[in-house]
């Protein structure tokens, strides 16, 4: 109890609130511009964090990564433009709601479930980070690999009605992540490698600036196709109940808990993040909704159970993440990477050292990460009645505004490397043409991002669990941590095909 009212000592001043309830801000006005992502955001606030107390200035970096990770979902329900790849899941059905005059009330179940997913990952944390952290350990290249390949199969869900186009737009995907050079030879895997070998293209598509370009600029040029036409009046957003009712939330439990424990253990592990939690707790959302006999509504049609799942999931990596970075020293995600440095810097050692001499400010990380979810879920739930005005503006101001900040949000990756930036400039504009043409024509996006992110984890992991078993091909097969992800991958495909063949049967 000393040592808790120790941390608690650190924390309980004006000066970390102050500096808390700054970086909520900024972390949610980072977060709803797209390519902006968590991970900048932290790294921005760096230098700051040096020049105040341990407590205070880790408070300060967790409220901007827990703000950027939130505000996200605002772009995403609004404009179907997602702030970072955390928040992809969010935009089928927010962006129905939107469309529906539900943007309030989208927007306020986006808060709450993020308010959710970060306090309840906050209690996992503390209760059980010495025991998960364990379990993290057991996942090695083979369990890894399989993992991915739970997050490529979600493909087949994600796809609309048409499974054939969404699994090819994942191929796509794929593709595209194996450019680059090869992990293992080095040798440079791009068309005319020859004169390219000295360019960025050399190191891969940069996964942000392909976001944007999917997802920001392809829906600049939809737009600029209907700029001439009349003007439609924007239908009234209602934002009178911006809280979805308590008895919805109660009945949404088994999706809040299975979101929550899927954001916290894909958390948890190392090198996976947020962009696999989401698909994965919106695929077991509609598992879910088709079994409750139509209790709850089926994500992917517009309502919040499609906003719930994934928001509580992203923010629950929010917790998730800090269990290897506070007891092993192993970032799971890059911007707890950035969190990591900023302690070491302080002359904070995470890992086992942390815990057995300063529990104090063990207690005080914990008590920050509670005041930053509050002052997210406040601050951005102040925003609510001004977030949908944005439907208000013309497009003719709005679209050349979105492809500004896209521009802006690609070239600021680089830092100050000007032809890293200008590249990947580069990549956005063209990506964009590529995601204007996919969209005219039906195609899903959502699965080229997948493909994007999973690639390079799969083959590097598949590459090296064969390598280590000799040339064995079969030890997938001798692993009950794979087994299980390997049954989890069968059921997320045959489930929905039941489920969908029995509404078409009551049909």
């Amino acid at each position: 109890m000393d040592i808790f009212l120790e941390g608690l000592s650190q924390v309980a001043n004006i000066s970390t609130v102050l500096w808390m309830s700054i970086g909520s801000v900024l972390g949610i006005l980072l977060g709803a511009l797209p390519g902006l992502t968590a991970t900048m955001g932290v790294a921005l606030m760096m230098p700051i964090s040096f020049q105040l107390p341990a407590a205070t200035g880790i408070g300060l970096l967790l409220a901007v990564y827990c703000g950027a990770v939130s505000g996200a979902s605002i772009p995403a329900i609004l404009l179907g433009i997602p702030g970072n790849p955390n928040a992809i899941a969010t935009v089928e059905d927010g962006l129905l709601m939107t469309k529906r005059g539900l943007a309030g009330q989208a927007l306020g179940g986006a808060v709450v479930a993020s308010f959710i997913g970060g306090i309840g990952s906050l209690i996992c944390l503390v209760l059980f980070s010495p025991l998960i952290a364990k379990m993290t350990l057991a996942f090695g290249p083979a369990e890894k690999t399989t993992l991915a390949l739970v997050g490529l199969v979600v493909i087949a869900s994600v796809s609309g009605d048409n499974i054939w186009k969404g699994l090819l737009m994942g191929a796509l995907g794929m593709g595209l992540a194996f450019l680059g050079t090869d992990p293992y030879s080095a040798q440079l895997r791009i068309p005319f490698a020859r004169y390219l070998a000295t360019t960025p293209l050399a190191k891969g598509i940069d996964l942000t600036s392909a976001l944007i370009g999917l997802f920001g600029i392809s829906q600049v040029f939809l737009e600029m196709r209907r700029i001439n036409l009349p003007a439609q009046k924007v239908p009234e957003v209602k934002i009178d109940n911006i809280f979805p009712s308590f008895r919805k939330i109660l009945g949404m439990w088994k999706i809040i808990l299975s979101s929550l424990g899927i954001g916290t253990l894909i958390g948890a592990i190392p090198g996976t993040g947020a962009s696999i939690a989401v698909f994965m707790a919106h695929n077991s959302a509609k598992a879910i909704a088709a079994n409750s006999k139509g209790k709850l509504d089926m994500p992917g049609t517009g309502v919040i159970e499609g906003v719930f799942a994934p928001e509580v999931a992203n923010n629950a990596v929010t917790g998730g993440a800090l269990i290897p970075a506070l007891a092993l020293g192993i970032p799971g995600d890059a911007a707890t990477a950035v969190l990591i440095g900023a302690l070491m810097i302080k002359g904070v050692t995470p890992g086992f050292h942390l815990f057995s001499t300063n529990m104090a400010l063990v207690y005080a990380i914990f008590i920050t990460m509670f005041i930053a979810n509050v002052f997210m879920a406040v601050f951005q739930l102040a925003g609510v009645r001004i977030y949908p005005k944005v439907l208000n503006v013309p497009p003719q101001i709005l679209m050349p505004i979105i492809l500004i900040l896209s521009f802006i949000g690609a070239y600021a990756i680089a830092g100050q490397a000007t032809g890293v930036a200008i590249y990947n400039m580069g990549i956005a504009l063209v990506m964009g043409l590529v995601g204007y043409f996919l969209k005219r024509d039906g195609y899903p996006i959502a699965p080229i991002v997948l493909g994007l992110i999973l690639g390079g984890m799969f083959e590097e992991n598949f590459r090296r669990a064969v390598k280590l078993a000799g040339g064995n091909y079969l030890v997938f097969f001798t692993k009950p941590i794979c087994l299980l992800f390997i049954a989890f991958s069968i059921l997320s495909v045959v489930l929905p095909i039941i489920a969908r063949r029995r509404r078409g049967g009551k049909a």
